[in-house]
């Protein structure tokens, strides 16, 4: 029985000491993500915060998580049935969106290097350049 506990004590130990994900107190965010939440969602509050060795993950207490990269900046944010704001894109992007399907909202973006995946609540996904290019768009249900 005391083997037992003792093996189990190890794995423990060894699975939080290889473990990347950190939990932290909303105030210990870096200054970027504090503003960056109060821009954009002022009327919401940060109920989960954590942070590894590439990115700081948060989710809000109106469903919505954001992914941000150590240097504060959005990496991916996921509305889960939110309307994003499309002021969170750069504007030639945001005009793109708003130009291709106007009567629809944002409920996800995802940054990457110079391109920006939006998908929309029609459930269709958009590539879109830094310029406001229209690189592609698929159905994904």
């Amino acid at each position: 029985m005391n083997k037992k506990i003792l093996i189990l004590f190890f794995f423990l130990s060894v699975s939080v000491l290889y473990s990347d994900e950190i939990y932290i107190a909303p105030n210990q965010l870096p200054a970027a993500i504090l503003q960056f939440v109060s821009l954009y969602f002022n009327n919401s509050q940060i109920i989960y915060a954590e942070m590894d060795r590439k990115t700081y993950e948060i989710a809000l207490d109106n469903g919505v998580e954001i992914e941000f990269f150590r240097n504060g900046e959005l990496k991916e944010i996921e509305g889960n049935y939110t309307a994003l704001p499309s002021n969170i894109l750069p504007q030639p992007v945001a005009n793109t969106v708003s130009r291709t399907y106007p009567n629809n909202v944002i409920t996800k973006i995802k940054k990457k290097w110079n391109l920006y995946e939006v998908k929309l609540n029609n459930m269709m996904e958009l590539y879109i350049d830094i310029n406001g290019q229209l690189l592609g768009q698929k159905f994904d249900d």
